[in-house]
C-alpha cells in the first residue's frame, strides 16, 4: 500500500510538472500570436504608407509629362491642351520603333528578378491588403547600374520630395521612367542608347 502510494504521489508530481509546462508553452504561444499581430498592424501600416509615398511620386511624374507635352506643344505652334506630343518626322519614327519592339525591349538592370508587376495585386507582406503598381519593381545586386531600355532623349530629371531621383527618357510618343535611383548620370535633353547607364539603383542600407 506504501509502495502504491509513493508511485500515485510521483505521478501526481510528474502530472503537476507537465501540466505547468503546458500551461507555460500556452503562454509562450499567446505571446508568439500578440507579437506577430503586433507586427501585422505595424507591416499594415507601413504598407499603407509606402502606398501613399508611392502615389505622390507618380502624380507628381504625370503632372511632369502633362506639362512637357504642352510645353512641346506651344513650342510647335499647336494646342496645349493635347494630350500627346506634336512628333516630328523622326520623333514618329522613334515611336513606331519602340512600339514595334514591344515584348522585345531590354531589361533596365543587368540581372534581377521581378517583385511587383502592373495593376492592383496582394502585397508581397501582408497578402490581405492590395497595393496598385504602375510599373515593374525589380530587385537587383547592390551598385547595379539602370540602363536605358530603347534610344530616346532625356524628358527630366525629378529629384522627388517624397522619394529618390527619377529619370524619364521619351521615345516619340512613349515614356519610360526609372524611378529609385541613388546615382544619376544623365541630364535633361540628353540623347540615350539602349542599354545606356543612366544611373545606380538606390540600396536601402537598412537591409542591403
Amino acid at each position: 500500500l506504501l509502495k502504491q502510494k509513493a508511485d500515485k504521489e510521483k505521478l501526481i508530481e510528474e502530472n503537476r510538472v507537465e501540466k505547468a509546462k503546458l500551461e507555460a508553452d500556452v503562454k509562450e504561444h499567446q505571446a508568439l500570436v500578440a507579437s506577430v499581430q503586433k507586427d501585422l498592424k505595424l507591416y499594415a501600416a507601413q504598407i499603407k504608407q509606402k502606398q501613399q509615398e508611392t502615389d505622390k511620386i507618380d502624380r507628381e511624374i504625370e503632372k511632369l509629362i502633362k506639362e512637357a507635352i504642352a510645353a512641346s506643344n506651344k513650342k510647335a505652334g499647336k494646342s496645349e491642351n493635347k494630350t500627346s506630343f506634336d512628333l516630328t518626322p523622326a520623333a514618329k519614327t522613334l515611336a513606331a520603333n519602340f512600339e514595334a519592339n514591344k515584348g522585345k525591349l531590354p531589361w533596365p538592370v543587368t540581372s534581377g528578378a521581378v517583385k511587383v508587376r502592373y495593376g492592383t495585386q496582394p502585397s508581397l507582406i501582408d497578402k490581405s491588403i492590395s497595393i496598385n503598381s504602375n510599373g515593374i519593381r525589380i530587385a537587383t545586386e547592390k551598385g547595379a547600374k539602370a540602363k536605358a531600355i530603347f534610344n530616346g532623349e532625356v524628358l527630366a530629371v525629378q529629384a522627388s520630395k517624397h522619394g529618390n531621383p527619377s529619370v524619364l527618357i521619351q521615345h516619340g510618343n512613349y515614356i519610360t521612367v526609372y524611378k529609385n535611383l541613388s546615382k544619376v548620370y544623365v541630364k535633361k535633353g540628353d540623347k540615350i542608347k539602349t542599354n545606356q547607364d543612366i544611373g545606380e539603383v538606390f540600396t536601402d542600407p537598412s537591409n542591403g
